[in-house]
């Protein structure tokens, strides 16, 4: 039987296993290996349902960073400091991404999900001010306001940005936090809103297991040492698979 012991060191190495599995099927499977062969033929719809099947695994990665960014900013002692970070790592991300997506080395108009995570933390923290501030909101009557606000603009700008996941994390962001001391909320408010969002029932299994994880998650913070190659790894596998794809096709 699952008990809470789940860190977050355990819950980032999870999650980036589902999105270098969710990659795989992403970048070689279906830009790949699925193209050699016509829809009507058995190969590929072997090859369909095993893309699938890594593509629902790959669901597990983004509830959870996303879960992170929320108690991230919830309990980081510079929050500034964080969304730098996050700055830094979405533009070392952004060729990588555009190679995994594209094939190409610089695309305009779309960016990695980086700077969903930065857009998410910047909405969080935009709407905090302008409810804390008693210039604006003496007595907190505007709270819901300011949120509905400054949410409907950072979905505005995810939009325009055409950033992965876009208005969805978004969402999911502000949601996880405002809800972040209920987690039985967190979870099934954040799975019925994927589920819906994303469009595909097959990604029902991996968006249950993400927010299973979740749930189990205890409030460790766990192991400081490495922190920074939880980041590096995004754009680092996708380059590494890229080079294997362009190896093979």
């Amino acid at each position: 039987m699952l008990t809470k012991n789940l860190n977050s060191n355990m819950l980032k190495i999870i999650a980036a296993a589902s999105m270098l599995i969710d990659h795989i099927g992403y970048l070689i499977i279906g830009s790949g290996i699925i193209r050699m062969y016509e829809r009507d033929m058995p190969e590929y719809l072997m090859w369909y349902q095993i893309y699938c099947v890594l593509r629902t695994i790959g669901r597990v990665a983004f509830p959870v960073y996303v879960f992170l960014l929320t108690e991230g900013i919830a309990y980081t002692r510079d929050w500034r400091k964080y969304a730098i970070r996050l700055g830094i790592f979405a533009v070392l991300s952004e060729i990588p991404f555009n190679l995994m997506k594209y094939q190409s080395v610089i695309v305009w108009g779309t960016h990695n999900v980086f700077f969903t995570l930065l857009l998410g933390l910047l909405t969080v923290k935009t709407a905090e001010f302008l409810c804390e501030n008693t210039v604006f909101n003496k007595t907190h009557q505007y709270d819901l306001f300011f949120w509905l606000i400054v949410t409907t603009a950072g979905c505005t700008l995810s939009i325009w940005m055409n950033t992965d996941y876009s208005y969805i994390g978004i969402i999911l962001t502000v949601f996880f936090y405002r809800f972040r001391y209920d987690r039985k909320m967190q979870c099934t408010g954040g799975f019925f809103w994927l589920l819906v969002t994303l469009g595909k029932l097959y990604y029902i299994g991996g968006l249950a297991a993400a927010f299973l994880l979740i749930y189990y998650y205890n409030g460790a913070r766990g192991s400081e040492k490495g922190k920074y190659l939880f980041y590096l790894f995004y754009p680092a596998h996708i380059l590494l698979l890229y080079w294997f794809y362009c190896l093979i096709f």
